[in-house]
């Protein structure tokens, strides 16, 4: 590892505005940063508030632009990681801006492991911090944030100044809310379990060796599995590690095709463990999905994704982490408010760890904007809610799923999918997949499509089960569907059909104004599914009595958010 200097203290002066820092102009220079950049005062105390490192006995610093500190690709790139024990970007008056990537740490590729290079494992990397109020902005589109196995990030910002991640062109004023793709996004690597690299009984990607997850002395296991974007490695045997804390921070404009056919996604977490921290993240306006779990078991609570061009939550890999409170608003061009897969790219939806997603207090709105249909639409899909196929479980509970467009009109709200193979509406026959205490309210609510599906009926199986053999009686309760005739004029969300509120109304009530679900009364209580749960008090991810999303995320209805 580098030895790193400690950060020069910086004076009270300095302190972050409020986020976004959108009338900020940036004139950066490159600078050679084999000369030491620091300024100081008449009394000879530095104040340069930049991030810097040690390499080598050479200090590396960014300049002080203005208010601004810059970062050239001599100071980090995705050819150039920073690999200091830690390095802390500090809260400044502007904004810290970098001409290339931010990789942190040192990637042990497959072949770098087979010659015996151990792999970095929990808190033995380097070690990145964020104070609560940075804005990180990236200048070319191709940038990304990637954090290596063994690394850690902590970037914890508050309500009153979260952390943002963001494109040039944001900080500039000029992207509108139909720029996604400006930068990369933020990856994080850990050395949790993938089914790429185990499927139980055989591993390796299907290939039936059991070496490829057997523990070494050198590497503590021999999985390693290739990211998206530049060559990186994930994957273990560590579905607890602890890669840092994200928390009050704000991922914009991000999921630009790093490389050819590979588009980023504005948060990417590859087989990244239980002891991480996802708190009170926001992502906005990306290209390709807003959170994509790969493996591992990571947990998220208080998460919001608007206006993400794909799907809002996908996770695939044999995840097996719990969400609680999450926030989806499709605003326009949209695929899927949540997108569980186990496998698939041809492989047997069989392999286990299999995808295994607890979920409570989800609000999903979509919004009936079709696939390449002109104004507002992406490329990636229909606007849609939660889809669950190729090999996927899931427990879904106290959630709202329903259309932000009018008389509720949308593609289907809720979806099982058997066209890979029989695992997913299998585990749903089986009682191994629950849902209970749901509300969906949509034009069209349900669907359940595979040839191998049989006489499965989603929404008797929704309601309990019991219509035949191939929708046996279960233990789901307190599900709701509206459609036809029984939809409200007014949203079941606060301000309304066509606004952009998320706030679960007070009475949840059918076209006839009678109340169908008792929010006092049939709740689930998830806290006794497990213990990562909060007992919840209100169905959806959020109220008007507990509006967290309040005063730090983005592109939601004013005054709200402004």
């Amino acid at each position: 590892m580098k030895k790193i200097f400690a950060l020069t203290a910086m004076s009270s002066a300095l302190l972050l505005a409020a986020c976004g820092g959108g009338d900020i102009n940036l004139s950066p220079t490159t600078i050679d940063n084999s000369q030491d950049n620091s300024q100081t005062t008449s009394g000879g105390g530095s104040t340069n508030p930049c991030a810097s490192y040690v390499e080598a006995g050479q200090t590396f610093q960014g300049q002080v632009v203005g208010g601004d500190c810059f970062y050239p690709a001599s100071f980090v790139s995705s050819n150039n990681a920073i690999t200091a024990d830690t390095i802390t970007f500090a809260a400044i008056a502007g904004v810290h801006e970098f001409a290339d990537s931010l990789f942190i740490g040192e990637d042990i590729d497959a072949t770098a492991a087979g010659n015996g290079t151990r792999i970095p494992q929990e808190g033995e990397g380097t070690k990145l911090t964020i104070e609560a109020g940075v804005t990180m902005v990236f200048r070319r589109p191709e940038s990304y944030v990637r954090i290596t196995r063994g690394s850690q990030i902590f970037a914890e910002g508050s309500a009153g100044a979260p952390i943002i991640f963001t494109a040039d062109e944001d900080i500039n004023g000029t992207a509108t809310e139909d720029d996604r793709g400006l930068w990369g996004g933020l990856q994080i690597n850990g050395n949790g379990q993938t089914n790429k690299c185990h499927d139980g009984t055989a591993t390796g990607s299907g290939t039936g060796t059991v070496s490829d997850f057997a523990a070494t002395a050198n590497n503590v296991h021999n999985c390693n599995q290739v990211a998206e974007g530049q060559p990186a490695t994930y994957g273990g045997n560590n579905n607890a590690e602890n890669s840092g804390v994200l928390k009050y921070v704000v991922v914009k404009h991000a999921g630009f095709e790093v490389v050819d056919g590979n588009e980023l996604n504005a948060v990417t977490l590859n087989a990244v463990g239980s002891g991480t921290t996802i708190s009170h993240v926001q992502t906005y306006t990306s290209q390709d999905d807003g959170f994509e779990m790969f493996g591992g078991a990571v947990n998220l609570d208080h998460i919001v994704a608007v206006n993400v061009g794909d799907d809002s939550i996908d996770y695939s890999e044999g995840y097996n982490g719990k969400i609680q409170y999450a926030v989806v608003v499709h605003t326009s061009g949209a695929n899927r408010c949540i997108e569980g897969d186990n496998t698939g790219g041809g492989r047997s939806d069989a392999f286990t760890p299999t995808t295994n997603l607890i979920i409570s207090n989800l609000t999903c709105i979509t919004s009936d904007i079709k696939q390449d249909a002109g104004v507002n639409s992406t490329s990636k899909g229909d606007s849609e809610g939660p889809l669950f196929r190729e090999g996927a479980y899931f427990q879904m509970y106290n959630s709202i799923v329903t259309s932000n467009a009018v008389a509720m009109a949308s593609q289907e709200c809720m979806e099982l999918d058997n066209s890979e193979g029989p695992e997913t509406i299998n585990a749903a026959k089986a009682g191994i997949s629950k849902a209970s205490s749901n509300v969906i309210a949509c034009e069209e609510a349900t669907k359940a499509s595979g040839a191998t599906k049989g006489a499965f009926d989603l929404v008797n199986w929704l309601a309990g089960g019991g219509i035949n053999a191939d929708t046996p009686v279960n233990a789901n309760t307190n599900n709701v569907i509206i459609t036809g005739a029984d939809i409200p004029a007014q949203s079941l969300i606060v301000d309304g059909v066509g606004t952009r509120d998320y706030r679960t109304a007070a009475a949840i009530t059918d076209a006839n104004g009678v109340v169908i679900f008792d929010q006092a009364t049939q709740l689930t209580d998830v806290s006794a599914v497990d213990a990562y749960f909060d007992a919840p008090t209100y169905l959806g991810g959020a109220t008007a009595g507990d509006d967290w999303l309040n005063g730090w995320t983005v592109g939601l209805s004013a005054p709200l958010n402004p």
